[in-house]
Order: C-alpha cells, then sequence, then structure tokens
C-alpha cells in the first residue's frame, strides 16, 4: 500500500469514529430521549400505522405469480405498491368478513411447506 493509499485509508477511519462518537452523544442527549420517548406513546395511540411488525411468510408459486400481475396492473396506473401493500390491502378486505366468508376464503387454499434455503 503506498503512503496515499494509507493516508486514506486513516483519514477514512478518524471520520468513522468521529461520526460514531457524534452519534453516541445525540442519542444520550436529553433531546433524543424525549423525542424516542414521544415518538413511543404516538405510536403506542395511533396504532397500525407506525408501530410494525416484520413477518415472514411463504407464498405457492401460483401466489407469487398473483402478487406481480396485481403489482403488474397497479403500475400500469401508476400505482407503485410494494409486496407487503397488496398483502396488507388483502388483509383490510379480509377484516369485516364474517366467519363463513372467511372461511369460504381459505378453505380451497393449501397448505404451503416453509423451507429453509442454506
Amino acid at each position: 500500500m503506498n503512503e496515499n493509499q494509507n493516508f486514506l485509508k486513516d483519514k477514512v477511519k478518524e471520520t468513522t469514529e468521529k461520526a460514531k462518537e457524534n452519534i453516541d452523544e445525540i442519542r444520550h442527549s436529553s433531546a433524543w430521549q424525549k423525542t424516542k420517548d414521544t415518538a413511543k406513546k404516538v405510536a403506542s395511540i395511533t396504532g397500525s400505522h407506525l408501530a410494525t411488525t416484520k413477518a415472514s411468510i411463504t407464498l405457492s408459486n401460483e401466489e407469487a405469480e398473483l402478487m406481480e400481475r396485481l403489482k403488474s396492473k397497479l403500475n400500469k396506473k401508476k400505482i407503485y405498491p410494494s409486496k407487503s401493500e397488496i398483502l396488507r390491502a388483502g388483509l383490510w378486505n379480509l377484516r369485516n368478513k364474517n366467519e363463513e366468508e372467511l372461511e369460504e376464503a381459505v378453505k380451497d387454499l393449501f397448505k404451503v411447506k416453509q423451507m429453509r434455503v442454506l
């Protein structure tokens, strides 16, 4: 490694360390703590749109293709949802169904075995 590369490497390391120190200082400040506490309160008050849970799901090939077709239809209308948004829209459409309608909606689905890819 030449002298110029060593200088740049050291400068990057120094800048990174300073940035980490600044971030830690901000995180420990009272203003940050107040903001964090307020955000937690707001999330608990407003619920679903601020408080999120990450979940992993498994779809059959046919369901994955359906997801892509739905995305394509919406993209043609200049709407660009994520797969998660499409799934969430489907859940919201099921929320007002009675027990019989829910049973009807899921009875023909087959179980998809989850597989871990190593």
